[in-house]
């Protein structure tokens, strides 16, 4: 029997919830060329059967229940989380940092979308003229992961599962808080990849690929940014202006219509037009409760 398996955390969703109970959202979902926002519930997004599950000589092997002990669980019964929870997060401070960096870390890594991109990276790994220079080592253990679909998953539930693999990276990592004068849109890949400018502190996780910056939007008014460098654990806590504010809701929009896996685009009514059609759609009808886009084809649509 199947299981739906969440990859975007219930806990987190409630952050964005459109009713008191915190059972529902709103949220614009893709179907195929079109997009249509409407009240959803919380348990009905963000899942994929048995995304959890990797074979080990012959025999499945779920690590979903791992992962709401290990890394879920803790996190949303940390003070810091309760200050995120109740509004409050303009206390959060340097001490809420393992948790944050945790949070963030862990979401990068167990989404479909982690999980296609590095089946991709096998496959570029094949060759010897990619555009990345991978080390002998990483060669090798893509070799396997093509040879071995089972193994690549068994990766990828590992990853999800454990944080073990981002300790080596934390202690010079530097986090910022970003608070909004206006609401935050999120998705249910909620990590997103933002550039950076060159530094020399900064970290390069491939070979050959620009620096960059982890941004996850933390509720409706607060944004973590974190970059992962030698910046002798640097932390800040600030307001951000509005059009800082709404150059990241772009970017949100802007992932969610170019990526297969972007599947939700978690988002209020308002000014939810203006930003849709800003990306490559164009509104069909609305309603109320309801609004259809429909993708565009080429710029003249």
């Amino acid at each position: 029997m199947t299981a739906h398996h969440h990859y975007v955390p219930q806990f987190y969703l409630r952050n964005f919830a459109c009713d008191l109970e915190k059972k529902k959202i709103n949220a614009v979902m893709k179907h195929g060329p079109r997009a249509v926002w409407a009240q959803r519930s919380i348990k009905s997004i963000g899942f994929e059967n048995d995304l959890y599950v990797s074979m080990n000589r012959g025999m499945p092997v779920s690590v979903e229940t791992t992962i709401n002990r290990r890394i879920e669980t803790p996190i949303s019964e940390s003070d810091t989380w309760g200050k995120i929870a109740s509004g409050r997060t303009e206390e959060l401070d340097r001490t809420d940092k393992p948790v944050l960096y945790a949070l963030i870390r862990h979401l990068q890594a167990r989404t479909p979308h982690a999980l296609e991109t590095h089946n991709r990276l096998a496959q570029k790994a094949a060759s010897p003229d990619s555009e990345i220079p991978f080390t002998d080592d990483e060669r090798e253990m893509y070799a396997a992961v093509r040879s071995r679909p089972d193994f690549g998953k068994a990766i990828f539930d590992q990853m999800s599962s454990s944080l073990d693999w981002t300790e080596e990276s934390y202690k010079g990592a530097c986090l910022s808080i970003w608070r909004s004068p206006i609401p935050f849109l999120t998705s249910t890949n909620p990590v997103m990849s933002l550039s950076v400018p060159e530094h020399p502190a900064l970290w390069k996780q491939l070979p050959g690929l620009a620096p960059y910056q982890l941004a996850l939007a933390l509720n409706k008014t607060t944004f973590a940014s974190l970059v992962l460098a030698d910046f002798d654990d640097a932390f800040s806590n600030r307001e951000i202006g509005i059009d800082v504010a709404q150059g990241l809701n772009r970017n949100v929009v802007g992932q969610f219509a170019f990526f297969e896996h972007f599947r939700h685009l978690i988002s209020d009514k308002e000014g939810l037009v203006d930003h849709m059609t800003w990306a490559p759609y164009r509104l069909v009808s609305e309603t109320e409760r309801k609004i259809t886009f429909q993708r565009k084809i080429n710029e003249g649509q």
